[in-house]
């Protein structure tokens, strides 16, 4: 059965779908060559194609469904809207446009079009809703309950509708929170507007309530616990604080929430609402991060665009238009989300550091580090000096890595602490990538001791030292206990199946590489190891197969690989096993464990 918060964001995506002219699943996962529904009417004095401007009505219409299954709804809008100049009456395309003016950001065109919609289609919803958040901008609270009371039964009217009703009663100092009770989303904006209008009798209750509902996130847990605190509920909440901690381990904010609240301190836990449309709008963001939790990236932008409505310069809204054009990889566009934050603001840093990883992405990596140098001399940012270190060692300057590295670890001192052992970490695997395997390994041990559960840094101890034929024992544990954490991780798999090979089981390293390949078929030095694998227990036609497999995988990027392959087709494997340089597999992918 699908929860509460699943239906939700379902009948949600219906409307958009619905008004966007699509189908319900077309948004979610609609095939980029047949259009759902036809183009709009050409007018009867309209040619249909002009020769000579090289453009046409379908041509437009087409281009525009284009790039908004492609997630440009800039360029989609832009499309929809000079065909609006040759139909302007054509209400499926104003709808269309009108959508598609909210997703891109144009929310005063949105506006102006959901007004035009709204003569001819006096209860279209999302029109309605549109008119409804921008009547809490003009502060026109009856004029918001007129909207709302106007939008129909749907699957969106169950959820978002009693949240504009709830805070636009309480705008005119009316506490209604009657349809706000059966969910997690619900229950803490009654919670929000019990609080707006001081009515604290009404929050424990509306509280314990919360705590019943089924499937709640941490992050939905925390927000409780926030209010416990809030309310001078202190045991409670850092008992709630204690369940987190439980189900995520190390997680610093929680950590220093209950640090604070054991030491009797106010930290402003709970963020109290100072207005009915900042409390609108958070229930607006709460909608957006919902979808977009679901994959239900056009409906989410929708909404959040609708939160920056009302307060543009709301961060957190700014930051999820950012993660969605990230998913989708629209780079530029996420770039220019996490730029428009302000110096000052509380996420202006981690933006910026966003910002950087996204051009290092997109190839523009001189830009990512200037764009982190400038961190690192306004704001002596030492995050960004490291991130620089992490620049050059993913373009394998390992030298350059190491001066950065290194320059971040002075400003500790003489020890590098347990929050920065990561420090560790990229600094061994760079060290090893030099051949100064002393160095590299103390690094890596060190990395180890602060986090011996870690499977990254397990599997790529415990690879090199198999790889060099040493500590293979160990090497075993570390990487079963690895393999373990990440069954599914194709780096740790092929490092279990390898160990075991240079132990000499070749039998039992079979299955462990088998699985690695399915895992990563087109990475040539797992697709080797099987070889070698085969080979060794007498299936010397697979093994070849397995061999020509990896060279074709690593003619462009790995000569002397190539070089040992082909000495193996000719000769074979005649000697014992050789050994390798340990960074073979885990200079890419998961083995740094996203570092």
């Amino acid at each position: 059965m699908k929860s509460r918060r699943t239906n939700i964001v379902l009948a949600t995506l219906l409307l958009t779908a619905s008004l966007l002219g699509l189908g319900a699943v077309a948004v979610a996962e609609e095939p980029a060559s047949e259009p759902a529904t036809t183009p709009p009417a050409i007018p009867a004095n309209l040619d249909y194609f002009n020769p000579f401007n090289g453009t046409s009505m379908a041509g437009d219409y087409l281009s525009g469904r284009f790039a908004q299954q492609h997630h440009d709804w800039t360029q989609a809008e832009q499309f929809m809207d000079r065909l609006l100049q040759i139909a302007p009456d054509d209400i499926e395309l104003k709808k269309r446009t009108m959508v598609l003016a909210m997703g891109s950001g144009d929310t005063v065109r949105a506006v102006q079009l959901a007004g035009e919609v709204i003569k001819v289609e006096p209860e279209s919803p999302l029109a309605l809703l549109f008119l409804t958040t921008d009547s809490f901008v003009k502060k026109d609270y009856a004029a918001a309950q007129g909207y709302l009371d106007k939008i129909p039964q749907s699957g969106i009217s169950d959820f978002i509708i009693p949240l504009f009703k709830g805070w636009a009663d309480a705008a005119q100092g009316n506490l209604n929170t009657e349809n706000l009770q059966g969910n997690a989303i619900h229950i803490y904006h009654a919670i929000l507007i019990s609080d707006y209008l001081k009515k604290p009798d009404q929050i424990e209750k509306l509280l314990e309530k919360s705590l019943g509902v089924e499937q709640l996130t941490p992050a939905d847990v925390e927000r409780i616990a926030d209010v416990y605190a809030h309310i001078g509920k202190k045991d409670k909440a850092l008992e709630l604080y204690g369940k987190i901690l439980a189900s995520i381990p190390g997680n610093k904010e929680i950590i220093t929430k209950m640090e604070t609240l054991a030491a009797g301190k106010d930290m402003s836990m709970f963020r109290t609402i100072e207005s009915p449309e900042q409390g609108i709008t958070e229930a607006l963001f709460d909608t957006a991060q919902t979808l977009a939790q679901e994959y239900s990236d056009d409906s989410a932008r929708v909404f959040a665009h609708m939160a920056l409505l009302i307060k543009p310069d709301m961060t957190k809204a700014t930051v999820l238009l950012a993660q969605i054009a990230t998913r989708h990889e629209r780079y530029a566009e996420a770039i220019e989300h996490y730029k428009s934050i302000a110096p000052g603001n509380e996420l202006y840093m981690v933006a910026r550091r966003e910002a950087a990883g996204l051009l290092e992405e997109s190839k523009r990596v001189d830009e990512a580090l200037m764009e982190l140098q400038k961190l690192v001399d306004e704001h002596n940012d030492l995050e960004s000096l490291i991130l620089m270190g992490d620049i050059h060692r993913h373009n394998e300057d390992f030298k350059k890595a190491l001066e950065y590295y290194n320059l971040s670890a002075k400003t500790f001192g003489k020890e590098i602490p347990a929050d920065y052992w990561h420090l560790y970490y990229v600094r061994g695997m760079s060290y090893e990538r030099l051949g100064q395997w002393k160095e590299a390994e103390s690094d890596l041990k060190a990395a180890l001791s602060f986090q011996p559960d870690h499977p990254f840094v397990l599997n790529y101890l415990g690879y090199a030292w198999a790889d060099q034929g040493t500590n293979l024992e160990e090497s075993l544990k570390m990487i079963q206990k690895a393999a373990a954490l990440q069954p599914s991780d194709g780096y740790i798999t092929d490092s279990l199946g390898w160990v075991m090979y240079r132990m000499g089981d070749y039998e039992g390293s079979i299955p462990h590489l088998e699985k690695a390949v399915e895992l990563l078929p087109y990475d040539p030095v797992i697709n080797d190891h099987l070889g070698d694998a085969y080979w060794r227990v007498g299936r010397k036609l697979e093994a070849r197969f397995q061999w020509e497999r990896a060279k074709n995988y690593a003619e462009n990027d790995n000569a002397d690989l190539v070089n040992t392959i082909n000495t193996k087709l000719t000769e074979g494997l005649n000697t014992p096993p050789v050994v390798r340089s340990a960074n073979s597999v885990h200079e890419h992918g998961s083995a740094e464990g996203g570092l």
